[in-house]
């Protein structure tokens, strides 16, 4: 096996690891295992299906961390801002930055810091629980790192030509720091939701808490750019008793003290809790929580939450209205109770989906003049344009069909190769049309149904056009997204990094049709012609987009 670089890093940490009793040299295996087995998952279990790149999966991890040392370059700009001092870009950075990792913990690892199936596997062995959580911790630790630091690559750079060399070293730091907190504090609120919930039940509320993580933190990243005056970066900080509660303020005060000179008691107060928070927090993870989170996962293999029969009927009715193939029908209910069932596949979509609902109403407060009332901005907000906010939602809702050809099951992939099944298309269309009718219907209804209280019937049309829309652009997501079967695919840890190619695409078509759109928006003749247009584009796309075989299909 690969003996990792990064392997070589950790030995210098031997004896650290050693006083909190666990064997090091055990725990460096199932590192070195883990990291080589990342680089090398099967995608697809189907039949013969061919030997895959073994660098393919880890080549999704350094993809991502390509796409986050670009996006980089924007987080960067914040610091290059004129007049802005260390402490408040810091601030600002490190809240970003702290959004995005908790986005990716839930999205990314929470399935592995929820997994019991190598714990049933390695703990028969003669293998401590020390050792073993030990490993899991610095396995997600290791990824966690890397993404942070790409996050922040142009940040350190221009933060260190504009403040001086400290800056690089606190906020080496920091990011070594927002790790800790991640981690930790993930897994203590994962741990309360345990402690009082059995089996499946237990899934599904796990999946609700982390849309509720995803509110919280998105919330919590408009507070952190309120702490300061954004109309005057200039003005002196001035505390108050509330930024004790972010994280990102504890961070950025050590900036504050070092590199401003600012020598505030409530600033030293919060220098305190960048240091202690962290360490503490992980000390109490590590000590105390572990141990009696990795005992309760074991929760996770009772089984139960049976498809509901109640909804079997509203099933059928849809399907024969949606499908006409028997097959294509068939697949359009089964992936609607794969979607309801699978832990794993929820784990990627739900946050997604909550953050679809939630980011026009972010935007809206972000436009929101201090002059203004939030429901005057409403209103007149963006032109009186708001409600085309909506192709945010429309871009978040095209993830959702990134991710069913995943699933926990995928072993029983090969069935398709048994049944008599000539054109493979035909599953794939009825896949998808389940999807849409599962997630991404209802959502879009809710979200048409809130902008049309506000703004009124006059906007129908303009959600007409951006419906339409939506269903072009979900089947190009798909198509480059996806070139194996439904539920065929096994969960891989680095699954975000496939999604750059389809997102890049889908982000350039998103702006044409909104380019379009926003023009021609005060015309509603135009608009209807519009409509018309995206409506027989759609009839086209719709038929021509599953004429395939099963040479096309990956296996």
């Amino acid at each position: 096996m690969k003996n990792f670089t990064v392997l070589a890093i950790l030995d210098k940490f031997q004896s650290l690891y050693e006083k909190l009793g666990v064997n090091y040299k055990t725990m460096r295996i199932i590192l070195q295992i883990k990291l080589t087995t990342d680089g090398r998952r099967v995608s697809t279990v189907m039949g013969n299906n061919k030997k895959r790149d073994e660098s393919k999966d880890k080549n999704n991890y350094l993809s991502l961390l390509m796409f986050n040392s670009v996006m980089s370059i924007f987080i960067g700009l914040i610091i290059m801002t004129g007049g802005m001092s260390s402490m408040q870009s810091a601030n600002v950075v490190i809240g970003i930055n702290l959004f995005m990792m908790i986005s990716l913990m839930i999205s990314d690892f929470s399935a592995v810091l929820l997994d019991v199936k190598e714990k049933n596997i390695l703990l028969p062995k003669p293998i401590d629980s020390k050792t073993f959580n030990a490993a899991k911790t610095t396995h997600i630790c290791i990824y966690l790192i890397g993404l942070s630091l790409s996050l922040n690559l142009i940040p350190l750079v221009i933060g260190s030509v504009k403040y001086g060399a400290l800056f690089s070293v606190i906020f080496f730091i920091d990011n070594i720091l927002v790790v800790f907190l991640v981690i930790a504090l993930t897994s203590l609120l994962y741990t309360l939701v345990l402690n009082f919930f059995d089996g499946e039940k237990l899934k599904d509320i796990i999946n609700y808490f982390q849309i509720l993580l995803a509110f919280v933190f998105a919330f919590g990243y408009q507070l952190v750019a309120r702490v300061f005056d954004a109309t005057n970066m200039n003005s002196e900080y001035m505390p108050k008793l509330w930024h004790a509660l972010l994280p990102s303020m504890w961070l950025a005060s050590p900036f504050g003290i070092l590199i401003d000179g600012n020598k505030q008691p409530f600033l030293i107060f919060l220098f305190a809790l960048a240091i202690a928070g962290p360490i503490m927090l992980m000390t109490l993870y590590i000590k105390s929580v572990v141990p009696y989170f990795e005992k309760n996962l074991q929760k996770l293999n009772d089984r139960g939450g049976a498809v509901s029969r109640k909804s079997e009927t509203r099933k059928e009715f849809i399907a024969g209205l949606v499908c006409k193939d028997k097959i294509e029908k068939g697949m359009f209910k089964f992936t609607q109770n794969m979607i309801a069932t699978e832990r794993n596949l929820k784990l990627k979509v739900y946050p997604t989906l909550a953050m679809a609902v939630f980011m026009p109403v972010l935007f809206m407060f972000m436009g929101n003049g201090q002059d203004k009332s939030f429901m005057a901005n409403i209103k007149t907000g963006y032109g009186g344009k708001i409600h085309l906010l909506m192709y945010i939602t429309i871009f978040l809702l095209c993830f959702c069909t990134a991710f069913i050809n995943n699933s926990d099951n995928y072993k029983g992939a090969f069935i398709y190769k048994v049944l008599p099944i000539e054109n493979p298309g035909v599953i794939l269309k009825g896949a998808v049309k389940g999807t849409i009718f599962k997630l991404i219907l209802p959502l879009y209804i809710l979200e048409s149904i809130v902008f049309t209280i506000f703004k009124g019937p006059s906007i129908i049309l303009d959600l007409i056009v951006m419906f339409l829309v939506l269903l072009i652009l979900l089947l190009v997501y798909f198509k480059a997204s996806n070139k194996a079967m439904p539920f065929s695919v096994k969960f891989a840890t680095s699954d975000s990094g496939k999604l750059i190619k389809p997102s890049v695409i889908t982000i350039m078509l998103l702006l044409v049709f909104a380019g379009i759109h926003v023009a021609i928006r005060n015309n509603m003749i135009y608009i209807g012609v519009y409509a018309v247009a995206l409506l027989i584009f759609n009839v086209i796309l719709w038929k021509t987009s599953f004429n395939v075989n099963w040479k096309d299909i990956e296996m």
